[in-house]
């Protein structure tokens, strides 16, 4: 009982000294990354492609067109490529073609989001594409703002913005601060020189360097493509940044339900076992490690009141370290009452992660959303 005792505390006091070191990277890594805001156009020469793939995406797609059509920056294609909807999204496209010349529908040969973007990306008459979703809603700038940044900072993957566009409930403000804590840990960690997260929400990237990646981004499996990209541009060498400007954003619907939730997360979760760079592996585990260790804490207190120390001990830093780092990013987020809303999630996410991490080792995902 003692040697398990040891082995408890010298796992813990590892695994969150490794957690404070990756954090202290994230923290610099933000603040290393300067805040971009477009001045205006001054030429409009650099067309780019918007690739966004849709299934059965009638409630949102309309809403998106009117995103694109207002884009302070005029020289872009949006190519929409119809994965086989059996809903009205093939006919919302078409007659938004007649008003609109820049939309190009393509009608899917294969099956999947991942070809979708595929054949979209393939057909795409620009080097420079933007990705993004069919219930997405980009900033009035968020086409000049990727361009322009693109032309002053040439990038073979630029990292974008993400948000959600509804808190109002505890639910949603609790999910809000989870996902920016995501996309400040990708900004963070591209800052400093090792990017380790991307969302395929908001993703720019030379098309040539996606020629090259091709071979890296395992079609078979249903999900993944952003990340996968991540891994293979890091692994060429490419030149990788994070566009920290709020012109930049796109905002997307959080999940309505805890199921719909989990059920992201664990689709999330799942592409994480054929991942091969060591630093996104290397975070993903000391991320899962601290919480499991604190959850062993917890469940030995049942035995042992004395492991309560432990257990506080852990939560204690954890909050403190996660929260300093949510407080340096709320305004970019726009997040509000952060050490209230963080409390309440830190008591929540031990018992989150570790579940979506066991299930998604048995988790398939049978659709794309």
């Amino acid at each position: 009982m003692w040697d398990f005792h040891i082995l408890l505390i010298v796992g813990a006091i590892i695994a969150s000294l490794l957690y404070l070191i990756i954090l202290l990277i994230f923290y610099w890594g933000w603040e290393k990354i300067f805040s971009y805001e477009p001045k205006g156009i001054d030429s409009a020469d650099t067309m780019i492609s918007i690739v966004v793939a849709c299934k059965n995406e009638q409630k949102t797609i309309l809403s998106l067109i009117a995103c694109v059509a207002q884009q302070s920056y005029p020289n872009y294609e949006l190519i929409l490529v119809n994965d086989h909807s059996t809903d009205s999204t093939r006919n919302i496209i078409k007659n938004a073609q007649k008003t609109l010349p820049n939309i190009v529908l393509i009608d899917a040969s294969g099956h999947g989001k991942k070809n979708a973007l595929k054949e979209g990306i393939l057909s795409s008459k620009s080097n420079l594409i933007a990705t993004t979703d069919a219930d997405c809603m980009p900033s009035y700038h968020w086409i000049e703002a990727i361009v322009t940044y693109q032309n002053k900072y040439p990038s073979d993957l630029i990292i974008c913005p993400v948000g959600l566009s509804n808190k109002n409930s505890l639910f949603e403000r609790l999910q809000a601060l989870e996902f920016s804590s995501l996309v400040g840990a990708a900004a963070g960690s591209a800052g400093a020189g090792m990017p380790i997260l991307c969302n395929g929400a908001n993703l720019a990237f030379k098309k040539k360097m996606w020629l090259k990646s091709q071979g890296d981004l395992h079609e078979k499996e249903q999900s993944g493509d952003d990340m996968f990209f991540l891994e293979s541009v890091k692994k060429q060498g490419g030149k990788i940044r994070f566009l920290k400007s709020e012109a930049a954003f796109v905002k997307t619907k959080p999940p309505r339900t805890l199921k719909e939730f989990l059920y992201q997360r664990r689709r999330w979760a799942g592409k994480s076992k054929i991942y091969t760079d060591w630093q996104i592996i290397l975070t993903a585990l000391v991320v899962l490690s601290i919480s499991v260790f604190g959850l062993a804490f917890l469940v030995m207190s049942y035995f042992d009141p004395i492991y309560l120390i432990g257990y506080a001990s852990m939560f204690i830093f954890k909050y403190l370290i996660d929260t300093r780092f949510l407080y340096l990013v709320r305004r970019f987020f726009q997040l509000d009452d952060i050490w209230i809303y963080s409390l309440i999630l830190s008591f929540i996410y031990p018992f989150y992660i570790v579940f979506v991490a066991v299930s998604s080792l048995v988790f398939k995902p049978k659709r794309w959303k």
